[in-house]
């Protein structure tokens, strides 16, 4: 195994503090559970983790600033080998990593140089990751894709549900939101959107299977109440209870009849 320790990704601790939250669903409560807490106490590798949960990595050193490559589930190292074709080609799946479709990924090599990536990938699915790679190297580089920060003199914007309800997938005018969204000439910010909407939808159908599980338990609730009164109206537990006792006299009375048959007169 080429270089030092393999990381794996962990999970991110969870945050304690917080306040009211802003994002949340409408039909969420917004004082407790996931939803009460808010971004505003959160790191910046609280927000962007540099680990994926599905990705593994490898180091040539224990050198904290190397940018990590990655690694088979096997724990090798992971090389472009047929992805390679000619030198300075675009390669098959990947684009130049400029211009129009830049996006900053920059690789510390263990010698402290830091180049850009020179071809990169974008992987869409709910955790969506970036793959790049360099001409000087047969490594391949991974990791998670957030959009980049703008910073502002008096803060960032809080967003309310009701406004980001213009993001989601079944929005009325997606496809004009999505022109808008491609003149602004920033693929990371594309992703991140694609991110929201994922987790939308699956924070959509989790709602329905909750409400629909209440629901559920509900109708099972009322049913074992119905089930304990008839017990009730039966006086079910006595006679179980009377029939125990019968059970043991009947025992001792032939306990009692097998002796006397036993004895000589």
């Amino acid at each position: 195994m080429e270089g030092g320790a393999i990381r794996k990704g962990s999970r991110q601790k969870k945050r304690q503090d917080g306040s009211t939250g802003s994002t949340a669903p409408i039909s969420t409560p917004a004082t407790r559970g996931l939803w009460s807490h808010t971004t505003s106490h959160m790191s910046e590798g609280d927000l962007y983790p540099a680990e994926h949960p599905f990705i593994r990595v490898l180091k040539d050193s224990d050198d904290l600033e190397e940018t990590p490559y990655t690694a088979t589930t096997t724990c090798f190292p992971l090389y472009k080998g047929s992805y390679r074709t000619h030198r300075n080609s675009v390669l098959l799946g990947f684009q130049r990593n400029d211009r129009d479709h830049f996006i900053s990924f920059p690789i510390r090599e263990v010698n402290g140089d830091v180049k850009q990536a020179e071809y990169v990938q974008v992987i869409l699915h709910p955790n969506p990751i970036i793959i790049g790679l360099r001409d000087d190297s047969d490594k391949v580089y991974t990791q998670p894709l957030y959009t980049a920060p703008i910073f502002h003199y008096n803060g960032k914007p809080v967003y309310r549900a009701q406004e980001l309800e213009i993001l989601k997938m079944e929005a009325e005018g997606k496809e004009q939101t999505d022109r808008m969204i491609s003149r602004l000439l920033d693929p990371s910010l594309t992703v991140e959107i694609h991110r929201f909407r994922m987790m939308s939808q699956e924070l959509g159908h989790l709602e329905e299977a909750i409400a629909e599980s209440e629901d559920w338990w509900g109708e099972l609730a009322a049913m074992q109440c119905k089930t304990i009164r008839r017990l009730e109206m039966a006086d079910a537990l006595a006679r179980i209870k009377d029939t125990d006792e019968g059970l043991v006299d009947d025992v001792l009375r032939l306990v009692g009849e097998s002796s006397q048959r036993g004895r000589c007169t």
